[in-house]
């Protein structure tokens, strides 16, 4: 069959050209100059992500309630691992043998431990509590507030040199917040710390087995369990050492900034802000960005130098910079993520015939992506002309946007679920709120945050 023939999906679906992936909405596709070069997906890290493609079978799918989300939504199954993928929030599921109408959550790394949250008493319990949780209004005076009031979890941060993440975990929606739980590997509704953003924001770092910080021990250490766990300084070397230092070169070789030693970095670690520490977080995200535009084509990549160049983009940029966004980490990491994204949805829908991402649709997509999710936020950047997205209803996980992230673990290399996949998004997000509290005009250096 050749390379144009059309193949035929489930009835009713738009057919995919022969020859392209069979993907589902929330990953990176390989085809025709839209998305990444299938040359470039290693063949694993591909299977895990897209499932079915090697016979291009039709995508199996089916909707029920997610046990990880506690929302309808559609579950894609990936052949490789056979299991099920929630689309609204990216968790692992299986079906379940309790509720015809319910995808049982997948704990831990195998498939023998299904959890049916619908099958459970509390079910209509928590769903209300996440309905009432999600769709509490926002604004910078609550922002603020949650960044400045004392509680028990904000002093343990403190003391244990997590205070800076800790910080922007607390100043961000309750759906991103949710989102990066379930990421870790844990559904946060149920449990007696969500809606209090404090402890949320400490779970999401000193969870047991499951946090931040427990994810990025490693090797023995792991069996230990009074082993000591990492401060801030100590996570971001970890993950820019298994991330971009091969063990054939030395830190000075891949980063500018000099690493910081223990005693250094636990000093900084106290401290809501730290000159060498912001600087080292900017340093990592340029190596993310740059790596994501180094699997993207040559179209693509000069689509995108086109785009910026229109009056959408351009304004859209010069009022983040206004507002102390950097351009050349976040900015075009933004862009680039939320094209992929674009052209992907474009082409899944249209195949070939798809047309060409416009300029005031990826202008919007950036300005969702950046946004604070706080009344007017979006409004700020009418003057940049920007199309009408759909929005999820506010009770929705859909509200935290993770898709152009999820896009990028895939365009990474990265198998999902596995222990840099659940890591790097905590950081993206983190690094991606400092930039969306300039927007807001809050400055962590400001003294107020270090009390």
């Amino acid at each position: 069959r050749s390379s144009t023939e059309m193949s035929r999906g489930p009835p009713g679906s738009v057919p995919r050209p022969s020859g392209t992936r069979a993907t589902h909405p929330g990953v990176v596709f390989a085809s025709m100059g839209c998305c990444q070069p299938r040359e470039k997906m290693d063949e694993k890290v591909a299977k895990a992500m897209y499932g079915e493609m090697a016979d291009q079978a039709p995508r199996k799918k089916k909707e029920g309630f997610c046990s990880w989300c506690y929302e309808w939504a559609v579950h894609y199954y990936i052949k490789e691992t056979t299991t099920w993928l929630c689309d609204a929030c990216k968790g692992r599921t299986a079906e379940s043998a309790k509720c015809s109408d319910s995808m049982a959550r997948l704990e831990g790394s195998g498939n023998n431990r299904p959890v049916c949250a619908k099958s459970l008493p509390n079910w209509d319990e928590v769903t209300d509590k996440k309905k009432k949780v999600f769709s509490k209004s926002r604004n910078i005076t609550k922002i603020r507030y949650e960044m400045t009031r004392e509680s028990p979890f904000r002093h343990t941060a403190q003391k244990e040199g997590m205070l800076r993440p800790f910080l922007y975990l607390v100043s961000m929606s309750e759906h991103h917040r949710a989102l990066l739980a379930i990421q870790l590997g844990w559904s946060p509704f149920a449990e007696e710390s969500f809606g209090d953003p404090h402890e949320e924001a400490w779970q999401i770092l000193n969870k047991k087995a499951l946090g931040l910080r427990a994810r990025c021990v490693k090797g023995l250490s792991k069996l230990n369990p009074f082993a000591s766990l990492k401060d801030w300084v100590g996570v971001l070397n970890h993950v820019a050492e298994t991330l971009y230092v091969p063990t054939y070169m030395s830190w000075n070789d891949e980063f500018a900034c000099d690493k910081m030693d223990a005693a250094e970095g636990a000093a900084a670690s106290m401290e809501a802000h730290s000159k060498k520490v912001d600087t080292f977080e900017v340093e990592l995200m340029e190596k993310v960005s740059k790596q994501q535009r180094s699997k993207m084509n040559r179209v693509q990549v000069c689509t995108v130098a086109q785009l910026m160049q229109s009056d959408n983009l351009r304004k859209l940029m010069a009022i983040q910079q206004a507002r102390g966004v950097e351009r050349h980490t976040m900015s075009l990491f933004a862009i680039d993520s939320c094209y992929l994204q674009l052209a992907r949805d474009k082409h899944l829908q249209k195949g070939q015939d798809a047309d060409p991402v416009e300029p005031e649709l990826l202008a919007a997509a950036v300005a969702q992506f950046l946004s604070n999710n706080v009344e007017g936020d979006i409004e700020a950047f009418g003057e940049a002309g920007l199309a009408e997205l759909p929005s999820p209803p506010p009770e929705s996980i859909l509200n935290s946007n993770f898709e152009p992230l999820w896009l990028t673990l895939g365009t990474l290399g990265m198998r999902p679920h596995s222990t840099m996949a659940r890591v790097l998004p905590v950081l993206v997000q983190i690094f991606l709120q400092k930039e969306k509290l300039k927007m807001a005009q809050i400055n962590l250096a400001s003294g107020e945050f270090s009390k």
